[in-house]
């Protein structure tokens, strides 16, 4: 049966390649305290609440239309469709632990609730309870078909290495000396090694990232969403966890790639909210501050983005603002209608 060493291997993991890491997340952490004085806050804590549950429900291969996101997020609507509930669950899960995170105990029970509360408007016999079938950790591939990156444990060694696993993180998290984000994400590895439920351990591991984010006063999900980014880069997720999970029951895995792809998420997620901030405190008005957004971006940039930085801002203005900056040849149009990108001149 596995072994897990928490201690040990956070202990380990102090590499050069990592602190490098470590530092600028905690500079950028210091920096976005400024975050609580921008105006609209709650808009900007919502546009990250839905763009990181439509992600961590794509990534778990659950999808609904722009209509049915809308129904569920801006209509209020009742989920009727199986991925309506699940999609609707999830929000409700990360609502739960945006209440109850400063004095909830990290513990089996919660991580089963937090299970439940995907599930529990439409199969409530089905959250919470752990896998009693053997599963598999698969990635899609482009023809449709699935291929198996890790067989996870058996389902008799569920509840016997999980409870284990959670109590050497409790135990490493009262040491101050203890690297909380790495802790964090070798957990996470591990967690995901023992795919404790037949369904929905993706999307658990990303609330679980949620939840010991903020116990440790890492709040950046609240106002930018690290499964959005996950999202853009799964590719480099899917790498990074095949990587980690080699030997893996024989204990001689080397969680180093997976730790170092973690938190270059964490640290990319500061800097977009650093961004954001810096774009909404300019003194100028919209159509400056879309420009300069236009001209920052690398690459040829949408609309939802836009949005997305100006969130105080109306999507009537931004558009207005588009349009007359195109028209005047200070930025260019790349395409028409639905997928239609701006770039600089």
């Amino acid at each position: 049966m596995k072994m897990f060493d928490l201690q040990r291997i956070v202990s380990t993991l102090s590499t050069p390649e990592i602190n490098s890491l470590l530092g600028p997340i905690e500079l950028y952490r210091g920096k976005t305290l400024a975050v609580k004085k921008l105006k609209k806050l709650e808009e900007l804590k919502n546009i990250a609440l839905r763009s990181g549950v439509m992600a961590s429900c794509t990534l778990g291969n659950v999808f609904i239309s722009e209509t049915q996101e809308k129904d569920l997020f801006e209509r209020k609507k009742a989920p009727v469709t199986f991925q309506e509930h699940m999609v609707s669950g999830y929000a409700e899960a990360i609502k739960l632990i945006d209440k109850v995170y400063k004095y909830q105990p990290f513990d089996l029970s919660f991580i089963s609730t937090l299970h439940y509360y995907m599930y529990k408007d439409f199969n409530p016999e089905f959250g919470g309870k752990f896998k009693d079938t053997q599963n598999y950790m698969q990635e899609s591939l482009p023809d449709g078909s699935y291929r198996t990156i890790f067989v996870p444990v058996a389902p008799e060694e569920v509840v016997t290495l999980l409870d284990n696993l959670v109590y050497q993180f409790n135990e490493c998290a009262r040491d101050e000396h203890c690297n909380k984000l790495i802790l964090i994400c070798c957990f996470l590895l591990d967690f995901i090694c023992i795919h404790p439920y037949n369904h929905g351990n993706g999307r658990l591991s990303r609330l679980i990232l949620h939840f010991l984010l903020k116990k440790f006063g890492y709040d950046i999900d609240d106002f930018f969403s690290l499964s959005y980014l996950l999202n853009q880069k799964v590719g480099g997720y899917i790498d990074a966890l095949i990587s980690s999970t080699d030997k893996w029951s024989e204990s001689e895995n080397d969680y180093t790639q997976y730790v170092i792809f973690m938190l270059k998420i964490i640290l990319e997620g500061y800097r977009k909210l650093d961004y954001i901030i810096e774009i909404n405190e300019l003194s100028v008005n919209a159509e400056e501050k879309v420009k300069r957004i236009v001209y920052d971006s690398m690459t040829p940039i949408n609309k939802a983005v836009i949005r997305n930085v100006l969130y105080a801002t109306s999507p009537a203005t931004i558009e207005k603002t588009l349009s007359k900056l195109t028209k005047e040849n200070q930025i260019q149009l790349i395409n028409k209608g639905r997928y239609s990108k701006y770039f600089r001149i």
